[in-house]
């Protein structure tokens, strides 16, 4: 199929994926400026003591999925951190770039957690999970897992994958996290639809993917905390 003209493309192609272009605002500043909070989008916070926060930067419509796989990752155990697009269509318009991504929200729960692992959408009709971001070790114990699950996860090897410090994966107090990347096929394929009331019927691929995730994080996290009782045992006098 002939590629649409740059002007009026809402992605743009690296190798079998697609990501979205910049959108209409340049940081969150801007967004909340002409776009107050409850117009077009909305944000869900939930802060928990946990090493890790679960963020859906680019949730609700604009990545659709990404929200609810949060959450389920979430559950009762991570701190959770999605914005939301809430228009009716043109939800691309709000997505704010990973490497400027500037909610004092999110600044916040991710200073409070050691780690923050960060699902995003990408265009494709391959069901494909990209596992990126500078936590090496975490985010090779995450691809082993979904690769066990069944899922087709690979190392994301694009200029797109979570490794420039700047990233929001990488803003928790380590400076180093996972960034996931799920194309639109895999999380199709997971709800009965992308449309918001599509998304509240899931199908087993959900399931399945939050089971390997969140097994991965609930270990890491027993880790850490071992970790963190063993250097105040070494402080102690």
């Amino acid at each position: 199929m002939r590629a649409l003209p740059l002007h009026v493309r809402t992605c743009y192609q690296v190798g079998m994926r697609f990501f979205p272009l910049l959108g209409s605002y340049r940081s969150f500043e801007e967004l909340a400026r002409r776009a107050p909070e409850g117009s077009t989008w909305s944000r869900a916070l939930v802060a928990r003591a946990s090493p890790f926060l679960i963020a859906a930067p680019h949730g609700g419509g604009i990545e659709p999925g990404t929200t609810e796989l949060a959450q389920a990752v979430a559950g009762d155990d991570f701190a959770l951190y999605s914005l939301l697009g809430t228009r009716p269509r043109g939800n691309l318009r709000l997505h704010l770039p990973s490497h400027r991504f500037d909610d004092p929200a999110f600044i916040d729960a991710a200073g409070r957690a050691r780690v923050v692992v960060a699902l995003h959408g990408c265009e494709g009709s391959e069901s494909i999970a990209s596992v990126g971001g500078l936590h090496i070790e975490l985010g090779e114990r995450i691809l082993s897992a979904l690769q066990a699950a069944g899922f087709d996860a690979a190392p994301d090897a694009t200029d797109h994958s979570g490794k420039d410090p700047r990233n929001l994966c990488n803003q928790g107090r380590d400076g180093r996290g996972v960034q996931l990347e799920l194309s639109r096929a895999l999380r199709r394929s997971m709800f009965q639809g992308l449309t918001v009331l599509e998304r509240h019927r899931t199908r087993e691929p959900f399931a399945r993917f939050v089971d390997a995730l969140r097994g991965v994080l609930l270990i890491a996290a027993r880790e850490l905390e071992q970790e963190g009782d063993l250097a105040a045992h070494e402080r102690e006098p």
